[in-house]
């Protein structure tokens, strides 16, 4: 008898072990699927924030166009900053100038803005978070500007997607910006794909943030993630 009960209670914790694996395998398979939904939530959230600002931000470079004739054009390029959760490497020029150039706060980063006729700021015309006073509300074309879209890093203010990372803006470049030959305008080697202006977010991608709006033109799969007005 007493081997019979041991015999009967070794299949009982048998069964019971291999009922216990099954529901853990059951709730990691649950988990995965919800963390895979949640993971494609937050991503789509993020791409309808960016895309969002993305269209807000050409409206205000047409309101600039029309106000001062012509695009504002970063002072700088490859201002080069680390990003989270990757750590990826991303030029912040292009914000920075947007950030001024649509807010009205500074004008260090607008190339040939000088004074405080364009606009206003901290000292030497750089950012300081605000956007007060007459001189810096001659070139805000943002009615309102929410926290979400812009951030300090280091010590300049840019415009970021919904992903937190830097919009990116070239200029197009002027065909009529030197003289060659015979008094011939040069044409300059092509910077961007637009001749006004290329405005894009990497979105998603952290593996191409090093490469510019130019380069798709030679290689389109640089660009699939992207959102961008080419």
């Amino acid at each position: 008898m007493k081997s019979t009960r041991l015999s009967f209670h070794s299949r009982t914790r048998a069964f019971t072990l291999v009922e216990m694996l099954i529901v853990v395998t059951i709730i990691s398979m649950l988990a995965a699927l919800t963390m895979g939904g949640y993971t494609f939530a937050m991503r789509s959230s993020k791409r309808r924030l960016t895309t969002g600002t993305f269209e807000a931000i050409k409206l205000a470079l047409e309101r600039y166009n029309t106000e001062f004739g012509e695009y504002p054009q970063p002072s700088g390029s490859n201002q080069l900053v680390q990003f989270p959760p990757g750590l990826a490497t991303y030029d912040t020029s292009g914000a920075a100038c947007l950030y001024q150039a649509l807010t009205g706060d500074g004008f260090d980063q607008i190339k040939g803005v000088t004074g405080t006729s364009s606009a206003g700021g901290g000292s030497g015309g750089a950012s300081d978070g605000k956007v007060e006073g007459i001189a810096e509300v001659k070139n805000k074309m943002f009615v309102e500007i929410p926290q979400t879209i812009f951030t300090r890093k280091g010590s300049t203010y840019i415009l970021i997607d919904g992903f937190g990372h830097p919009f990116q803006y070239i200029k197009a470049a002027s065909s009529t910006v030197a003289t060659g030959a015979n008094n011939a305008p040069n044409t300059p080697t092509p910077t961007t794909i637009n001749t006004t202006y290329d405005l894009w977010s990497y979105s998603e991608d952290e593996m191409n943030t090093t490469k510019q709006s130019i380069n798709a033109l030679t290689d389109p799969t640089l660009s699939v993630k992207w959102i961008k007005n080419w």
